[in-house]
């Protein structure tokens, strides 16, 4: 059930994050900014103590991994799919209960990979002005690290995911939500709107080499950990049959094909702790997804086997394996899951 609502929740997301915000409203006086720093997630944010008639307690809301389910009803499986420490929620007032709240929650995870997995399970919205980072580029994902969309803002700030959400949009909070996030985003020399340099986790730089196709989609890239995370981005079955989980790092997205008429194949990359766990998820995954491949014996390392939707291969190299789905050809499959592969042990060792 909490897979379904997961799902549904982060559909709804993507919907809402995709409408069109209000203009600002001409001539609109610069909001009232009153300062103020918080320590959380390592180390200080800035988040202002009032913002125009909206002001916030000094001390937050804490909700922890355990209490997590009650805060959100469900849709906790998206968070502590990453690996989750704790949230910090604050609720900005305004006198006029008519103007409605804005949330802040502030997401404190182990690593800056599990904020950027946060952010990568939806690209939709608009980019605001200080949505950009110095991090380095890699290809196949989107170069922004903020959007906003629907009275909603969301960040990767380092370690930290950032949500701000108007409970009544107009120009007024729109301009208090992007104001609160300018500030969040202010960098260690005190300049205002300068995301962190971090960068996406190295296990994407394996989307480089993605031979005979003509690139991945930015925006159907996701980071992710668990199982209902990645059924969320691409559904693969309803139990585990990767064997993910908190110490296992993948990707998935949807590549194009180079030829004309070709169809979009997806792909999917997992780096496990050990050896024996990609072989174990191999053979899972085969006997789940392809029980005629499972039926003829032992699992070669690569492969491929044709379904009702397409060609699907299959590429293990020490602790990473690669799946493409949906192909339009056994070599099509085929030279996607070993080009992924081997562009993976590249992008950080395959054997530690």
């Amino acid at each position: 059930m909490r897979r379904s609502v997961l799902i549904l929740t982060l559909v709804a997301m993507a919907a809402c994050s995709r409408q069109a915000p209000p203009p600002a409203a001409e001539g609109q006086a610069p909001m009232n900014l009153v300062r103020g720093t918080y320590p959380s997630g390592g180390g200080t944010v800035n988040l202002p103590q009032a913002i125009g008639p909206w002001t916030r307690p000094d001390v937050p809301t804490r909700i922890t991994a355990e209490g997590i389910f009650d805060y959100m009803d469900g849709a906790g499986e998206l968070y502590v799919g990453y690996r989750f420490g704790h949230l910090d929620v604050f609720e900005y007032k305004a006198a006029d209960g008519s103007l409605g709240t804005i949330l802040v929650e502030l997401y404190s995870m182990k690593d800056t990979a599990d904020a950027f997995g946060l952010l990568s399970t939806d690209w939709g919205g608009e980019v605001p002005p200080f949505g950009e980072s110095g991090g380095r580029a890699v290809p196949g994902t989107p170069a922004h690290r903020a959007l906003y969309g629907a009275g909603l803002l969301r960040m990767w700030h380092g370690r930290l995911y950032v949500r701000v959400l108007a409970a009544r949009e107009t120009a007024q909070s729109r301009e208090a939500v992007l104001t609160i996030g300018r500030e969040v985003a202010r960098d260690d020399n005190g300049a205002p709107g300068t995301l962190p340099a971090d960068s996406p986790p190295l296990l994407l730089d394996a989307l480089r080499g993605t031979r005979g196709h003509t690139g991945v989609r930015p925006d159907r890239t996701c980071f992710f950990r668990s199982h209902l995370v990645l059924n969320s981005a691409y559904y693969l079955a309803s139990e585990d049959i990767l064997g993910l989980g908190l110490d296992v790092e993948g990707l998935t997205t949807e590549v194009a094909p180079a030829a004309a008429g070709g169809r979009p194949t997806r792909l999917i990359l997992v780096r496990y702790p050990a050896p024996a766990r990609a072989r174990a998820a191999l053979n899972t995954f085969t006997t789940a997804y392809l029980p005629e491949v499972a039926r003829k014996g032992a699992v070669g390392h690569t492969g491929a086997a044709q379904l009702e939707h397409g060609w699907a291969g299959w590429a293990l190299n020490v602790r990473d394996l690669s799946i493409a789905l949906d192909a339009s050809s056994e070599v099509a499959a085929r030279e996607l899951a070993a080009s992924t592969v081997e562009a993976a042990s590249k992008s950080g060792s395959a054997d530690k």
